[in-house]
């Protein structure tokens, strides 16, 4: 039984563009390191996505899926920058459709948060400027500002992972421009110092993003999403003022949902907040874009319960909540919750060690979930 009358925000339908979801509930893209070497879809793969479609979760992030040859950024990190990978696509978003949730999938290129002794390659960026980060792991990182020539390929190679994801029947392609990969370098003045039609002032920095979103727009009437980091948290980064120029942009390029995080490596306590950073602490940077916004805006950011979501969404600070460790931990915590059987779930204790690239693990894993992605 659906639990509509504890949860009735939470319960109720969203449209996002051409698609209405069933619930307010975002599983969030996740770099889990579960895929085959080559980029596709293994069974750990699809059992970990399966497990969260039939636990209830509206909206399924899969990915983030690489979009260029040059920015593979992990042995197993999921593909889509070739046809080679649309079969298994096509049937994880068939098997997470079948379970009643909406399979989205979330396209990335890394930038220059990355390791050129695991790329293979010179890192892209906007401006030649090292990630303070990963220029520090790895001796053979090296940069390379873009050329325009870089711009027109990637721009395209975004364009045509949509296509395949459209064709294989994700209902939603999110562009991620958070966290300080390749598109979040282009947007923020901290990381973006060209001189071009590629730099400077924020629609100058946005080009290159609202160049992808109306390329998809003109090829597609897939729903779009777009995550941003609504603060970087670090000085001459972006903060929750500039977005009142960006998101009318985004817009106008055809946006359908803005999906609103926090963060870049320098501050990677942001994207993976820690207990010391107590509950919701990023709800505030959300609601203030939804100022700017007409679309639905989703939050994420230490959101562990639906009374939590149910409060958020409720009092209009988002319109959709993601929620991702809760879900790790417990893939079936929102149908549960829906059935007022909250007792029954597996609580995140919030050690973060699912996020394996911060910890040298080499994939993700849960410490009160040992099952998590376990094939049968």
């Amino acid at each position: 039984m659906i639990n509509s009358i504890k949860y009735p925000t939470v319960s109720s339908a969203q449209t996002i563009g051409n698609i209405t979801l069933p619930n307010r509930i975002v599983f969030p893209a996740w770099q889990v390191n579960y895929a085959n070497t080559d980029g596709t879809i293994s069974d750990k793969l699809m059992r970990f996505y399966t497990d969260l479609a039939d636990g209830g979760s509206g909206l399924i992030f899969t990915g983030a899926a690489v979009v260029s040859q040059e920015c593979v950024a992990f042995d197993r990190v999921m593909r889509i920058d070739n046809d080679g990978c649309m079969p298994g696509l096509e049937h994880l978003f068939s098997e997470i459709s079948m379970r009643g949730s909406i399979p989205g999938i979330q396209l990335i290129h890394y930038g220059r948060q990355a390791a050129k002794s695991v790329t293979g390659h010179d890192l892209l960026a906007p401006s030649a400027i090292p990630c303070p980060v990963m220029s520090g792991f790895d001796p053979a990182y090296r940069v390379k500002e873009m050329t325009l020539d870089d711009i027109r390929r990637v721009r395209n190679d975004f364009i045509d992972a949509a296509r395949r994801a459209a064709d294989c029947g994700a209902g939603v392609v999110e562009v991620h421009a958070a966290h300080g990969y390749l598109l979040n370098e282009f947007l923020s003045p901290y990381s973006n110092r060209r001189g071009d039609g590629y730099g400077g002032d924020p629609y100058n920095r946005a080009r290159l993003i609202t160049e992808i979103i109306g390329g998809i727009r003109d090829e597609l009437d897939t729903a779009i999403s777009v995550r941003v980091s609504g603060n970087e948290f670090v000085d001459g980064g972006l903060t929750p003022p500039d977005f009142e120029e960006i998101i009318p942009l985004f817009e106008d390029a055809g946006m359908d949902m803005l999906n609103v995080s926090a963060g870049v490596y320098e501050s990677m306590e942001r994207i993976v907040p820690p207990t010391s950073l107590g509950e919701t602490p990023h709800i505030s940077i959300a609601a203030e874009l939804k100022n700017f916004a007409t679309v639905p805006v989703c939050a994420v950011g230490s959101i562990f319960s639906l009374d939590m979501a149910e409060s958020i969404i409720s009092s209009g600070r988002s319109d959709l909540v993601a929620m991702g460790r809760a879900q790790v931990a417990d893939p079936g915590m929102v149908k549960k919750s829906l059935a007022g059987d909250e007792l029954e779930i597996r609580e995140c204790v919030r050690c973060n060690g699912c996020t394996f690239w911060t910890t040298g693990d080499p994939e993700m894993y849960c410490s009160v979930n040992p099952k998590t992605g376990e094939v049968m």
